[in-house]
């Protein structure tokens, strides 16, 4: 299913869906794009995001924005977008750096309160 919905029905898009379902969310700019991502991962956690975008000053700030926001990001990835991107590569499920990312994939105490993972990727 794929849902229109207006930036301010954050109430609507910001809490998790069991799918497939897919936001589309018009907004007035990138930059006000780039806030509402920002803002509902703050808010409510994510465990990936993607961006695609022809500009690479587009692609340097929205990877500003999921550092911020502390979630891993995806670029222009054309083939599969890993949900659990660090999970390949350590113990960890998602970046523990906002509310929905803060798993691990082992005991809890394995993971130390004060350690964060974020990472980027682009397609070589």
């Amino acid at each position: 299913m794929i849902v229109k919905v207006s930036p301010e029905d954050s109430e609507v898009y910001g809490r998790e869906h069991f799918g497939p379902i897919a936001f589309v969310i018009p907004t007035e700019s990138t930059q006000e794009s780039l806030e509402v991502l920002r803002r509902t991962i703050k808010a409510r956690g994510a465990l990936t995001a993607a961006a695609y975008s022809t500009s690479g000053e587009v692609l340097d700030q929205a990877e500003r924005a999921a550092l911020d926001a502390g979630v891993n990001l995806s670029c222009n990835l054309t083939g599969s977008v890993f949900v659990n991107q660090s999970a390949a590569f350590s113990d960890y499920h998602g970046t523990g750096a906002n509310p929905a990312a803060t798993a691990s994939l082992t005991d809890p105490g394995y993971v130390a309160g004060r350690f964060h993972l974020v990472q980027t990727r682009r397609p070589a």
